[in-house]
């Protein structure tokens, strides 16, 4: 299992830094740097297809060697991308996504195997915050929300790194317990001549959830008091049990036999089953063939996993949410128009993108402050969220610039959605700590009645349309569609 992971680790890591060449070419050009950076990148190449290497063995030779050069693999890739920061320059906020990126890998997906690996995103955030404070551009807003999302990444990703090597290592024991109990089984089924009790003892001393089904028609026909605990705990089933009322998704099951066919074995599987009363539960789940009483079965044995899927889902919603004022950022924005565009039907115009900008804030900022201006970001996102339609979205692409997206919308209806904004907040009073403060909007739409193939084509036109809204005395809407 670490083998597997180290191998991962290795090839696509390795692969996916490598790619970045492209990026640091065309930044920095043919310079002495970018060839410097080049060397380096190929350089972790070869140190990512060599644990790649060492993890393609059954058994790894040698753990503690393959642990230190996987810690000190993890430490070039981030020692790497400071000095590409350094590099690069320019803004702090573009930096940060990808390091809050490298953050969040490093604790989920790189197994802890030395102790010192749990201090390298702490170490890692101290020397971002240094080349950002001596090297980059930033603004007061930006030291707020870096501290909030950097704290959360490190505090939330130790207890995933945490709660990931407690549950590799609960999942290791259980597998191990599980084989040796299904040949202490085995051994037993010989000795006594396939005796019932002694599997009945095997399941009942188990604290693992165990499961024995018939191959032909999928009855149940053991389960110990833990797998009784998983999925029944109030005692609801009555009559005969079978294994396809316990998956969400019956395709799932039907892979897993195929695989128990195929490789004689189910290790560490992950599907999501259900609960007697319909609650879902997501599992690794391990199987294997046996004969019991004369009969082709299967015992299976599951590690419930509910609760670091639920922590993956809150740090991916996360990843695309913008803090202060809930909505969509622009990486979530981005997201939901890839699946508007992959999803809309044949022929069908749009999706619209509508840009908008709040007028002269930075006036505000500096004559209220910057909470101030927090509060009124706050109460607009609030009050444009309440004229929206269903299905639309919208989104905090930085600073006071806003967008919208409007799936299969014509220009007309586009246009009549943007004024309905426009006039609303125009007349709307935020009620701020400082007092009523008035606002305008600049619009611009693009995209609207042709269907739309390339989001920064839409993009650069729905910001060509604003611009005119400015130039033409702000408060207003300017609609570009080809």
């Amino acid at each position: 299992m670490i083998g597997h992971r180290v191998r991962q680790i290795g090839l696509y890591g390795a692969l996916a830094f490598l790619s970045a060449t492209f990026t640091d070419l065309s930044v920095l050009g043919p310079t002495a740097v970018y060839w410097s950076l080049l060397v380096a990148r190929f350089g972790i190449l070869a140190w990512g297809l060599w644990l790649a290497r060492v993890g393609r063995a059954k058994e790894v030779p040698d753990v503690r060697r393959v642990a230190t050069a996987l810690l000190g693999f993890e430490l070039s890739i981030m020692v790497l991308f400071l000095l590409v920061v350094l590099a690069y320059g320019g803004s702090a906020d573009y930096h940060s996504i990808t390091a809050l990126a490298l953050i969040f890998a490093g604790y989920a997906y790189v197994p802890v195997l030395r102790r010192e690996a749990m201090w390298v995103g702490g170490a890692f955030t101290v020397l971002f915050a240094l080349v950002v404070w001596t090297s980059l551009h930033f603004d007061a807003k930006y030291v707020n929300i870096a501290l909030v999302l950097f704290g959360f990444a490190n505090v939330a990703g130790w207890q995933i790194a945490v709660s990931l090597s407690r549950g590799m290592r609960l999942a290791w024991l259980d597998r191990r317990r599980l084989e040796q109990q299904a040949q202490a089984a085995q051994q037993a089924r010989q000795r006594a001549e396939q005796s019932e009790e002694n599997l009945e003892h095997l399941f009942d001393a188990s604290p693992m959830p165990l499961v024995l089904v018939r191959v032909a028609d999928s009855r149940v026909l053991r389960y110990n008091a833990a797998a009784k605990v998983l999925f029944d705990p109030h005692d609801h089933s009555h009559g005969d049990v079978f294994t396809t009322d316990f998956y969400e998704n019956p395709a799932q099951r039907l892979q897993l036999l195929e695989r128990l066919q195929a490789e004689g074995t189910v290790r560490q599987a992950e599907v999501r089953l259900k609960t007697v009363g319909g609650q879902g539960v997501d599992a690794l789940l391990s199987m294997r063939p046996l004969r019991f009483a004369g009969e082709d079965c299967i015992v299976t044995g599951m590690v419930e996993i509910s609760a670091q899927k639920h922590l993956e889902q809150q740090l991916r919603a996360l990843a695309h949410t913008d803090p202060l004022t809930g909505l969509q950022n622009r990486r979530g924005f981005f997201a939901m128009v890839e699946h508007a565009l992959r999803t809309r039907p044949a022929g069908q115009p749009g999706p619209c993108i509508m840009l908008i900008d709040l007028d002269h804030f930075k006036q505000i900022n500096d004559r209220y402050g910057h909470p101030v201006g927090d509060e009124i970001l706050v109460e607009f996102a609030q009050v444009v969220l309440s004229l929206l339609r269903e299905g639309d979205v919208f989104a905090r692409m930085g600073g006071e610039e806003f967008c919208i997206l409007l799936a299969h919308t014509r220009a007309s209806q586009a246009l009549e959605v943007a004024e309905r904004v426009r006039e609303f907040v125009a007349a709307h009073p935020f009620q701020t700590s400082a007092g009523v403060v008035r606002l305008s909007l600049s619009l611009g739409i693009a995209g609207c009645d042709a269907p739309v193939r390339s989001i920064d084509r839409v993009l650069s036109m729905a910001d060509q349309a604003m611009y005119r809204a400015k130039q033409g005395g702000r408060n207003r809407t300017e609609l570009y569609c080809d």
